[in-house]
């Protein structure tokens, strides 16, 4: 059985308890996106301080995997076990994912006012959306590494006592995951916590982080384009 440290008590701690409040906390309430734009750093500049912010959290957590000896396949470090569970929930996922996509696509109004929203965050522009492919690859690697690899691993053995404890430590981490997204809407908070469940799903079956890190990264950078093809329409 794995055996977890102080530190991995505080890592968990943090980004399951501490990252949504502070989440809840910071989420605008009336400011439209002009005014919050103005509060914030330049895009660019978002998009590579939250990407290091990723990075610098997951290396803490690899950090401390290495230092304990955890084996590093039980982190998801291997190759995926594909069975018919796995492509199920995968094709579910993708299916659910690009229906809300194309729905933007033909609903042209829904496109626009959701770009509107997150003007501050999503790249209008192909100098904006270059930058942004790095926040897309080092949210879908470290991302899933924290949310899925480290935290299901932490709380299945935390909460092995308990019925059910796989169920939890897939939920829990979804909950969290999908709050720290509230900056984009309850709407989104709930589209991101069947996503996060899903990937969490297709983690503890196939073992591996890397079908769920390139799915998040194509999501992440599918989600970045929506802004591109939005411009381009209203210059139309």
């Amino acid at each position: 059985m794995l055996e977890f440290n102080w530190f991995d008590h505080a890592v968990a701690l943090f980004v399951l308890v501490f990252v949504p409040l502070m989440s809840l906390k910071s989420r605008p309430n009336s400011l439209e996106a002009d005014d919050i734009q103005v509060a914030l750093p330049p895009k660019i500049h978002l998009f590579y301080s939250n990407a290091f912010l990723l990075i610098i959290g997951c290396l803490l957590v690899l950090t401390s995997w290495n230092l304990s000896d955890k084996p590093w396949d039980v982190l998801g470090f291997q190759f995926p076990y594909i069975n018919d569970h796995v492509i199920y929930l995968s094709v579910i996922l993708l299916v659910l994912y690009m229906g809300e996509t194309l729905y933007g696509i033909f609903k042209r109004d829904y496109l626009e006012n959701k770009v509107e929203e997150l003007s501050y965050i999503i790249p209008v522009n192909i100098y904006e959306y270059r930058h942004y492919i790095f926040l897309a690859v080092a949210a879908g690697i470290c991302e899933e590494i924290v949310f899925r690899g480290f935290l299901i691993r932490y709380l299945e053995v935390l909460l092995a006592p308990i019925p059910y404890s796989a169920v939890l430590a897939i939920l829990l981490p979804g909950i969290a995951f999908s709050i720290s997204h509230i900056y984009q809407g309850w709407w989104s908070v709930v589209k991101i916590f069947v996503i996060a469940v899903l990937f969490g799903c297709i983690f503890h079956l196939s073992g591996s982080l890397l079908w769920i890190v390139i799915i998040h990264i194509l999501v992440d950078l599918i989600s970045g384009s929506m802004g591109l093809l939005t411009s381009k329409t209203t210059e139309k």
